[in-house]
């Protein structure tokens, strides 16, 4: 009896340090586990600053989410020079490879042939390239040029936002002239129209945005992700885009900028730069224009379109060509055809 009992003690304390050594085991797993979530946590934060908020366009938004604008520039590379208090400067987004589409604008409608009447100036928005040979090239072009403006974010479709709020901010810290026009690269700018229209017929010298507007059935959010304008439910929760004026060339007085980088501050990016700008827009309180003499389409414009139509999309470099010729044409045709001084 007494031997079964001191088996019986024996085997109570090898359960209890078999207890023991398990719970002890518990509890450095768990310790491990809270210190890598406060690692986590560290170098990812989930929040910052003030409660979220829900803002005027149904969003829900965390203060400082918006767009990281110091992160944008680079020290590495000269920006472009530019006078103060222009009347006109003109944001062209292109691809880094896209050096010929650069050299025919160039020659074109941004080249400044005789004495200017009015002052204006364009400049070329560009992001990083992992191509050394390109990279190379777009800095000899600034070199010879100096009319290329390039931005810290990868150059890539999506980031096409980034290049945008990146050319907004360097505007109206930099330049600050009276109006801006964002433009790309494979689009016409009636430059011996556009900066007499705003200097003598543009009556809207505060708040403006003006552009080629979509239909509401097109300013639907994109959900499908294999599609290169897909939004995130989380990235904007709405369906449905507030009006906007197509990125192919929309036109802002320099305090609707102002406002608009202002709200960008606050409102997290979408990677859909048009429809963004029409948020912001909202947002700070400007609505939106609509004018046609943006125009979506190049379909074979008569001489006399180029007294009204100020952009045109979707030229080949050959096109431009022409299209500066019919420009410059219509200085002198088509003066039996009344002219019109409005948006519309």
């Amino acid at each position: 009896m007494a031997l079964m009992h001191r088996w019986g003690l024996k085997g109570l304390i090898c359960v209890s340090g078999l207890l023991s050594l398990i719970l002890l085991w518990c509890l450095l797993v768990m310790t491990a586990d809270v210190q890598k979530r406060w690692q986590l946590s560290s170098r990812f934060p989930i929040f910052r600053g003030k409660l979220p908020r829900r803002s005027r366009f149904g969003a829900i938004e965390a203060a400082q989410r918006g767009v990281d604008f110091p992160s944008l520039f680079t020290s590495s590379h000269t920006d472009p020079h530019c006078e103060p208090g222009q009347l006109l400067l003109i944001l062209v987004t292109s691809a880094p490879g896209n050096s010929e589409p650069r050299q025919v604008i160039r020659r074109t409608w941004a080249a400044h042939e005789g004495l200017r009447a009015h002052q204006w100036q364009s400049v070329f928005l560009v992001g990083q390239s992992a191509d050394v040979g390109v990279v190379q090239g777009i800095q000899r072009e600034q070199q010879e040029f100096g009319d290329i403006l390039i931005g810290n974010y990868q150059d890539t479709y999506r980031n096409l936002t980034l290049k945008v709020m990146h050319g907004f901010k360097w505007v109206a810290e930099r330049c600050r002239p009276s109006y801006i026009l964002k433009t790309d690269d494979d689009c016409f700018v009636n430059t011996d129209r556009l900066p007499e229209f705003l200097l003598e017929h543009n009556t809207i010298k505060t708040g403006l945005y003006a552009g080629s507007l979509f239909s509401r059935e097109k300013r639907q959010v994109i959900r499908e992700p294999s599609s290169k304008w897909y939004v995130s439910r989380q990235d904007y929760r709405p369906d449905e885009y507030p009006p906007y004026a197509s990125g192919i060339g929309y036109i802002l007085s320099l305090d609707a900028v102002e406002r608009i980088l202002w709200a960008a501050e606050h409102v997290h990016p979408i990677p859909v730069e048009d429809a963004y700008v029409g948020i912001l827009a909202e947002r700070a309180g400007i609505r939106v224009k609509s004018s046609a003499r943006f125009a979506k389409h190049n379909v074979r414009w008569r001489v006399c379109n180029y007294r009204y139509l100020m952009v045109i999309h979707h030229l080949s470099p050959q096109e431009q060509e022409v299209a500066k010729g019919n420009m410059l044409q219509a200085r002198s045709a088509c003066h039996d055809s009344l002219e019109v001084t409005r948006w519309k």
